[in-house]
């Protein structure tokens, strides 16, 4: 792999400072001085002035568009009319004011009358954790087993489910390595507002001994099992995907998106393919002396991230013989044991490789989940593989790499089901007398929340997402009512009052562009 396979690339920008206060009407008055600048500029002032931050896409509003204001006392809604023009719509979410073109709605609605009426969606939540030490168990595994939709905890072992009304009386399973499995009727999760706690499993000393095994050869027969556990054949998966930047502990900046994600099989050299189903991005333009760094490539690494199907030299046993690999002992998940595998560049090979561990299912081979980092030691000689371009002004230093992955089992194939990468690095910037360093987080997390393996058709380039683009930067519609019933992974904080609890509606969307395909094929 040497760093190929997770070259995760960043676009790092100038710095700048912004102020805030707070205030949550439209008809307060706010006084303007005489005002000549950009789009951006304008909005950003009255966002100091207002304390709102603004979202909006870029096709709505022209960002560079030069406008001036007469100095004078207006209200929040006149001064952004005067900014945007009368042909904006504008609402309030949370402390964000949403800038949008107004939509004929009914004729939309006319153009799919084969729909049928959107179901009823029901909510389960609540938080996992470890039964001895009641912490918080993050990424456990959460699905309906029957049917392929699932969702993982957070950080902070918080889950959020939405099954529609259709779903009544069946069992969620809980899953983790290294705890015992429980399933647990939804019904009972429904008036649960208690943690969900799961009992650790360990294995004693005298079994390690017993069955340890040559660790080269549980990754030989693992290799060899694949067309057994895991599809040849291509398959869609339905995915909830994040990204997003903090700096200090603090939001700057989130993206989120709902995939219809277009799988090979593990076999099959034909890339993947993705098709944005929606998005929203938020950022904090209220945050100051912010450095805006954008992530060029977190969708083609959770691609990439699917290690059975691209698989890292860590896993490639030849005569270059570059890892170290060692059997640390044995871990339970689901009813199964799993052979736990350690392994790390070998002595003496000094440039940035991996570390970490890997968990191969004692009865069938399958690798159900690894952790891995690019070694401590060499991380900051690994700066060419993100930065692909910076301020000239700003020396940026890597702190920390790691990712981690687990596979599902669904109708006796294993797949991808949750994929995250977490990148840390330390910000200089030159020449500056105030500040001079700052640490700033960077995240990737993909999960998948639906599988689909029937009349499985690989989707046209045109309609494919381009994944090694700046994602943050794609051109969309923001569609506040497709944000309400969608199984998410809970921020793992309060970024801002205006990230709640956001959903959408997969199915009714992808009917939707079924049924206008239909009628392009027809005609």
């Amino acid at each position: 792999m040497k760093g190929c396979l997770l070259r995760i690339c960043f676009l790092f920008f100038a710095y700048s400072s912004l102020w805030a206060q707070n205030d949550d009407m439209f008809g307060r008055v706010i006084e303007l001085s005489d005002s000549k600048g950009s789009t951006y500029e304008i909005l950003t002032r009255i966002s100091d002035l207002s304390g709102f931050l603004f979202i909006y896409d870029s096709d709505v509003v022209n960002n560079n568009q030069v406008i001036t204001i007469p100095s004078g006392n207006y209200t929040l809604r006149d001064a952004i009319v005067r900014v945007v023009g009368v042909g904006i719509d504008m609402k309030m979410v949370g402390n964000h004011i949403l800038l949008h073109r107004a939509e004929d709605r009914p004729n939309a609605e006319s153009q799919v009358p084969a729909l049928r009426k959107l179901p009823v969606y029901r909510t389960l939540e609540g938080m996992v954790r470890d039964r001895e030490t009641g912490e918080p168990i993050p990424y456990c595994s959460v699905n309906i087993p029957e049917t392929g939709i699932g969702t993982v905890t957070n950080q902070n072992g918080q889950f959020l489910l939405k099954l529609s009304d259709s779903l009544q009386n069946v069992y969620i399973r809980f899953s983790h390595i290294g705890y015992e499995l429980q399933q647990i009727s939804s019904d009972r999760l429904s008036d649960n507002q208690n943690p969900l706690y799961l009992d650790p499993r360990t294995v004693s000393l005298d079994a390690v001994v017993i069955q340890s095994t040559d660790p080269k050869k549980l990754i030989e027969a693992m290799l060899d099992s694949r067309s057994r556990n895991y599809a040849s054949e291509p398959f869609y998966l339905t995915t909830f995907y994040r990204e997003g930047t903090n700096r200090k502990r603090k939001f700057d900046n989130l993206s989120e998106a709902v995939f219809r994600v277009y799988k090979s099989g593990y076999d099959k050299s034909q890339p993947d393919r993705v098709k944005l189903i929606k998005m929203r991005t938020i950022r904090n333009d209220q945050e100051r002396d912010t450095f805006v760094m954008k992530m060029k490539a977190g969708v083609d690494a959770c691609l990439l991230l699917d290690i059975v199907k691209n698989l890292p030299d860590f896993l490639v046993l030849n005569e270059r013989d570059v890892y170290r690999y060692t059997k640390t002992g044995m871990a339970v998940t689901d009813e199964h044991w799993a052979h736990v595998i350690a392994f790390e560049q070998k002595p003496g090979i000094k440039t940035p490789m991996y570390q970490g561990e890997f968990y191969i299912d004692e009865k069938n081979n399958a690798l159900l989940h690894a952790r891995f980092q690019i070694h401590p030691d060499y991380v900051e000689q690994a700066q060419y593989m993100f930065v692909v371009k910076k301020n000239k002004d700003m020396e940026i230093i890597p702190r920390e790499a790691v990712y981690s992955l687990s596979y599902r089992k669904w109708n006796g194939k294993y797949y991808i089901d949750h994929i995250r990468g977490d990148l840390t690095f330390k910000i200089k910037k030159k020449k500056m007398f105030f500040f001079n360093t700052a640490t700033v987080h960077t995240y990737f997390e993909m999960v998948t929340c639906g599988i689909d393996t029937l009349q499985v058709k690989r989707f046209p380039i045109k309609e494919s997402q381009p994944t090694r683009n700046v994602f943050s930067e794609t051109n969309y519609v923001y569609d506040e009512d497709f944000w309400s019933d969608f199984n998410i992974i809970p921020p793992e904080e309060k970024l801002t009052d205006a990230i709640s609890r956001i959903s959408a509606k997969i199915e009714e969307n992808i009917a939707k562009e079924e049924i206008g395909e239909d009628s392009r094929n027809k005609k």
